[in-house]
């Protein structure tokens, strides 16, 4: 048995932390030519930000089976959600919140330079968005992690709690969608862009890389 160790903290594993609540940026894309990110940020937020990647698997039936057994499970569906508590108040937050539209308040209406945000009687592909983005901080790197749901729609709706000495956060649950290409291939809309983490040097001299774990 030597050799086996009896906690799994090694070297690595404080490069390996996922730490604070990150950013929250729509349509964020990489330029390979500028080797930089860029996107719009959603606004600040409040509590963290909840990422739920579920998948349900559908069991084949055959008789004289009575134990759950290798190659007898489908994937049946699979679900990207982000839920995020936004402090930063804007009228574009409230509008995905509802799926709404914004327009200028009629001069008969509201003093100017008011908005008025309101819903709609059907939902349109426009109001997918082409891609809501999670951008995290690993402590072994400079660069980010990142999660990108693509397609994302606010399904929550608005609800909005205001009281003294406090400020209303909103709680806005995106649902990732699959497109044409992604349907075809039963492909879940979301992805994880993990970074590298740099290697470590060991007490021994011998260097492990960040991206594995000694036994």
């Amino acid at each position: 048995m030597s050799g086996l160790q009896k906690t799994g903290y090694t070297s690595s594993t404080p490069l390996h932390y996922w730490i604070d609540a990150g950013a929250i940026y729509t349509n964020l894309e990489y330029d390979d030519l500028t080797d930089e990110w860029t996107g719009e940020l959603l606004g600040a937020t409040n509590e963290g930000n909840k990422l739920t990647i579920e998948q349900e698997y559908r069991t084949i039936e055959v008789d004289g089976v009575f134990v759950a057994a290798v190659g007898q499970k489908v994937l049946q569906t699979s679900n990207a959600m982000l839920e995020v508590n936004v402090k930063e108040i804007t009228a574009e937050n409230i509008r995905m919140a509802i799926n709404g539209a914004i327009r200028d308040a009629e001069t008969t209406e509201a003093p100017e330079g008011y908005k008025v945000i309101e819903g709609k009687g059907k939902l349109e592909n426009a109001d997918y968005v082409p891609n809501l983005g999670l951008v995290g901080t690993m402590t072994g790197t400079e660069q980010p992690i990142i999660v990108i749901l693509d397609n994302a729609l606010c399904t929550s709706g608005l609800e909005a709690e205001t009281q003294d000495d406090d400020e209303a956060v909103i709680t806005m649950e995106f649902q990732a969608h699959a497109d044409a290409d992604q349907v075809a291939n039963r492909k879940l809309p979301a992805r994880i862009y993990f970074p590298p983490i740099p290697d470590v040097e060991t007490t021994s001299g011998e260097t492990t890389s960040g991206d594995e774990t000694d036994i």
